[in-house]
Order: structure tokens, then sequence, then C-alpha cells
């Protein structure tokens, strides 16, 4: 006689609204009860500095947000969602989302070192990098340097490529 198996049943968890569905709902929905009918798990998903951020990111709505954050203050997410429901004319939109630069186009130590030299933080001494290696001038600058700081010119050389 064949065993009998019993299936356990599927547990399915339900999806929680993200950070862009919000941004939607206050764009396009703009219902004022939208907030009080969030469960808990989607309340979480909701970030005033991420909206704050993301609504920004639409050059017409910059100095409405800093107006926002400057006049109110650190506020609910409850607060601002009805804020910006009801300042925000009702469209769809799509605005670019500015992200920061993660990578280095140098080695870090060239970084560290150009910051050392000139007293100034590291995002700093990454601009100076830039500007010396536009110009052959610069990069000859650069060149001179590192060999002042006793560089081997091995790795000068893969520096300047």
């Amino acid at each position: 006689m064949a065993k009998k198996t019993t299936k356990k049943p599927k547990v399915v968890k339900a999806k929680t609204t993200t950070l862009f569905e919000h941004l939607n709902a206050i764009q396009t929905n703009q219902a004022i009860g939208y907030w009080d009918n969030l469960d808990d798990g989607d309340r979480k998903s909701y970030s005033v500095y991420m909206i704050n951020r993301l609504v920004s990111m639409n050059m017409d709505y910059v100095e409405l947000v800093n107006e926002f954050q400057k006049l109110y203050g650190p506020l609910t997410e409850r607060e601002s969602y009805l804020f910006y429901s009801q300042m925000l004319p009702r469209k769809k939109q799509w605005s670019k989302y500015v992200k920061a630069k993660k990578t280095s186009s140098y080695e870090g130590w060239v970084i560290e070192l150009v910051a050392h030299h000139f007293q100034i933080s590291q995002s700093e001494a990454e601009t100076y990098m830039d500007l010396y290696m536009a110009t052959p001038e610069g990069v000859k600058n650069v060149k001179s340097l590192l060999e002042k700081y006793g560089i081997e010119p091995k790795k000068i050389k893969k520096v300047l490529k």
C-alpha cells in the first residue's frame, strides 16, 4: 500500500507596498484615507526622507520640498503623505533618479596621497585628480607629485593610463 503524504499548505505572504507605490499614490491617487487603510507592514515601507528625495527629483518641486522641510521640520509619515498628496498636482510623473557616484576612477592610495599632500578631503582629492588628468600639463604634475613621494615608476605608469 502506498504511503500517504500530506502536503503542507503554502504560506503566501502579502506583498508590502513599495516606496514607489507610495509615491504613485501621492501623485495619482491622492486619497485622504490612503494612509489610514495601510497595514503596519505597508506603513514601514514609507520613508519621509526618501519621499522628500523622490519628490525633489522633479525640478518643479525642489523649492516646495525645501520649504516643506524648513517650515514643518520632521513630520510623521501620515502628515507627509497628506501634505504632498494635497499639494502636488494629480498626474503621473516621472523624474530621473540621481544616484551618487559609487566608484572612483583612481586607486584609493592615489586619492589618499593627493588628499594628504593638499590637506583636503578625499572627495576633493578626487575632483583634483579629475582636473589634473584632463590636461597633459596636469598629468605631468600628477607624475611629479607621485615621484616626489617615492612611488615606483611602474605604479605611476598604471595611474596615468
